[in-house]
């Protein structure tokens, strides 16, 4: 009994501390070659082959005596098995599916060997269906039938272990584009280490195609299914905005937020078709319940002319409206801010200075006049971010005094009435024609 008890602690230890040793069998037969796993961790070799007929396991050391166990729980209840031996290789066959052997040699136990016959559990999956992880995720789920069977080994330790089929899925989905603000069409493909592994982002009808397994592509026996087309309901959301008009050069930087007149185009970029429902609404973030705009299209443009803070929010809804994504996007409209110039120099360097112009920001409403010393208008205009080139009727008026008046309104209610003078100077040297009548 003690040299019993002490034979399996002797088995225990060497599964614990023993060094890792190389390959030690050798494994042939099945239709093919046998495919092969490592488990360096439990010292174990996982080989699946395509039928057991013919399967044998081969040993081969400097002793000339093997004795052969094989197990299906744990070593430790393992069974004693006859080997055929010739010089210093022993060998067994008669192998089954779903067994360990192992070698036992004076006090350690070599690395195990566990068999699955692929024969008994092939991928031949007749048709795949399709479920959602819940019913507005854009993550799913595929099942087949007949089922896969689950393949396994267990460690010498007596630990189940998963051996992964590695199939592979392909479908169509969407994928963002930061970069353009937008959603490409792509074909996927994800890896799935079994049949029920969580696929993401299926954002668009589609039909999913599982190929494999990794055994049965290695055995040259591979095939693949399809789904029926599969609709989604999770919605995507992404919002993109885009000003209708830029920025003017003239226009100040010392105030946050845009300058009114501003005119926002708002768009949802969503998962369409899944996606059907749109609500857009806008509002001062002081007043939720004050809504400017209702807007039922992906879609759409808005010309904020008020100073204050807004919010441009949408609600996205699949045909059922049971899906729902809500996103929301803060607008700020800057105060009014006018400044005038009293001089600049019209012809003499294009682009510094050559035009008179306001600095402004958020004027909703804009006019300037420039006379002469006479009262005669010269010219008028009504964009603030526009100015007078010291032109009149196409030709430079002479340098000297000119007047200007402007009347204007800010988005914040101020009122602007602006009057003086703008000196124009011109170099001698410049010999532009002149508008002598545009002159003192």
């Amino acid at each position: 009994m003690w040299k019993q008890n002490k034979w399996f602690l002797v088995c225990v230890f060497c599964l614990a501390v023993f060094p890792l040793f190389a390959q030690t069998y050798t494994v042939r037969g099945g239709s093919g070659e046998p495919y092969m796993i490592e488990d360096t961790r439990n010292r174990i070799q996982i080989y699946v082959v395509n039928g057991v007929e013919n399967v044998e396991i081969s040993y081969t050391s400097s002793l000339s005596s093997h004795q052969w166990y094989r197990f299906n729980t744990r070593f430790l209840d393992r069974e004693a098995i006859p080997c055929s031996q010739i010089g210093n290789t022993s060998t067994i066959r008669d192998v089954q599916d779903g067994f360990g052997y192992c070698v036992y040699r004076e006090g350690e136990m070599l690395n195990a060997v566990w068999i699955i016959d692929y024969a008994k559990h092939p991928f031949n999956l007749q048709s795949l269906h399709v479920s959602a992880q819940d019913p507005c995720s854009n993550q799913v789920r595929l099942s087949g039938e007949p089922a896969l069977d689950d393949l396994y080994y267990m460690t010498p330790n007596g630990v189940r272990t998963a051996v992964p089929r590695e199939l592979e899925v392909s479908f169509t989905s969407l994928e963002w584009d930061d970069d353009a603000s937008y959603f490409n069409e792509v074909e996927r493909t994800q890896n799935l280490a079994s049949l029920g592994d969580v696929i993401d982002d299926v954002l668009i009808p589609t039909i999913f195609c599982v190929s494999g397994d990794r055994f049965s592509q290695h055995f040259r026996i591979g095939q693949s299914v399809c789904s029926d087309e599969y609709m989604p309901q999770g919605i995507e959301l992404h919002i993109d905005t885009a000003q209708v008009v830029g920025i003017a050069e003239n226009m100040s930087s010392a105030q946050s937020g845009l300058s009114a007149p501003a005119t926002i185009r708002f768009s949802a970029m969503t998962n369409e078709p899944v996606a059907t429902i749109f609500n857009w609404r806008i509002y001062r973030r002081d007043e939720p319940d004050n809504v400017l705009i209702n807007f039922t299209e992906p879609e759409v443009e808005y010309t904020f002319t008020t100073y204050g803070d807004y919010v441009a929010s949408i609600e996205v809804s699949d045909a059922t409206g049971t899906c729902t994504k809500y996103d929301e996007i803060s607008i700020s409209i800057a105060e009014s801010f006018l400044d005038v110039p009293n001089a600049f120099s019209p012809g003499t360097s294009p682009g510094v200075n050559d035009e008179f112009r306001v600095v402004y920001k958020s004027l909703v409403k804009f006019s300037c006049w420039i006379f002469n010393s006479w009262g005669q208008v010269l010219y008028h205009w009504t964009d603030p971010a526009k100015g007078w080139d010291g032109k009149k009727g196409g030709k430079y008026v002479s340098p000297g005094v000119y007047y200007y008046v402007i009347e204007a309104e800010g988005s914040d209610g101020i009122i602007y009435k602006k009057k003086g003078d703008i000196n124009i100077f011109r170099p001698k040297t410049i010999n532009d024609q002149i508008d002598s009548e545009g002159s003192f």
